[in-house]
């Protein structure tokens, strides 16, 4: 006899697993999670990979018996997100539902994900990226558009195709992986996303924006500046822990995806750019990174398998060895 006093479980997709990716932010995984749980219908799976947190993370993620977890060295973003891809594929689901742990779901954004995905045949579909401050503004700029209203304008049947925010909120399909494979993990971070776009497109495959679905995200911050008034075009300002990264991910980029004066064009730019400074330091970081990332040549410490750490405990508990937790 059913227990009438129970209360219904929320619908599950069980053809959806969700992966987020997390270093050093628990207060904002946390809510991330939460929204996930929270969705109607939520994810059949929830895979977390923490690249090695210290702000009491890995034991927290221990605690969550709904969570399948991977722990492993840094090995940056793409590292991560490649780990995640890999364990979600394991799991043999249909559509791979990705973000950064500092993204919020809006309610009902899966849902709608869905039913947009296989109405238009798409292979990746994105949610419309908000700013936490505010909704009506998005976080980054898809087809040049500053708001949801902008975006919206330019959608048929609420999507707007080949338009998307890859990782955020993104919902990919199974087949994407099995026709172009994993992401370059070797690129640590920034551009990663951008050359699977790219790589996915060049393919065939098809991607756009659900205008319906919402995803917090805070918004990407960016330096840029002209060279010459404009007349070399423009350049970004990186961290110097990240230019780097940035410099050589985007000669690879720029050598395998774009037209052939693309790599010329950014080499004169920046020199210039750094000439004018005077800044030799960064002349010289730009062209020992930039140039190797043209030839596909990366640190030998970035090609290096990930190596996978076993879970921390629970505060308070005995020690653990396994490798993942679902």
């Amino acid at each position: 006899m059913s227990d009438l006093t129970s209360e219904p479980k929320p619908a599950v997709a069980a053809n959806v697993c969700a992966i987020i990716v997390t270093y050093n932010r628990l207060h904002m995984l946390t809510q991330c999670v939460d929204a996930i749980r929270a969705q109607v219908p939520r994810p059949d799976k929830i895979v977390v990979v923490d690249n090695s947190s210290t702000d009491g993370t890995g034991e927290w993620l221990a605690a969550q018996e709904d969570l399948v977890v991977v722990r492993q060295a840094n090995c940056g973003s793409a590292g991560a997100y490649h780990s995640a891809f890999a364990t979600a594929m394991e799991l043999g689901h249909a559509w791979i539902w990705c973000t950064d742990d500092d993204g919020i779901p809006e309610p009902g954004a899966l849902a709608e994900l869905l039913k947009q995905g296989e109405a238009h045949g798409l292979d990746m579909i994105g949610p419309a990226v908000v700013a936490p401050e505010n909704h009506e503004e998005l976080s980054f700029m898809p087809r040049g558009c500053q708001t949801v209203a902008e975006l919206k304008a330019l959608a048929k049947d609420g999507v707007v195709l080949d338009a998307i925010s890859l990782f955020n909120g993104t919902l990919i399909r199974r087949r994407t992986f099995e026709t172009i494979g994993n992401i370059k993990r070797e690129m640590f971070i920034w551009g990663d996303e951008y050359e699977f776009m790219l790589r996915a497109r060049k393919a065939g495959l098809k991607d756009g924006s659900a205008v319906n679905a919402l995803h917090v995200h805070p918004r990407m911050g960016r330096k840029v500046k002209p060279v010459l008034g404009g007349l070399l075009g423009k350049v970004e300002e990186m961290p110097d822990g990240r230019a780097p990264h940035y410099f050589r991910n985007m000669g690879y980029i720029q050598s395998q995806y774009e037209p052939k004066s693309a790599v010329p064009r950014m080499i004169a730019k920046y020199t210039v750019h750094y000439l004018l400074k005077g800044d030799l330091k960064r002349l010289k970081t730009f062209y020992r990174s930039y140039l190797p990332g043209v030839k596909n040549i990366y640190p030998e410490e970035q090609r290096r398998p990930i190596q996978r750490l076993p879970l921390l405990p629970p505060a308070g508990k005995a020690g653990s060895t396994s490798d993942e937790a679902a």
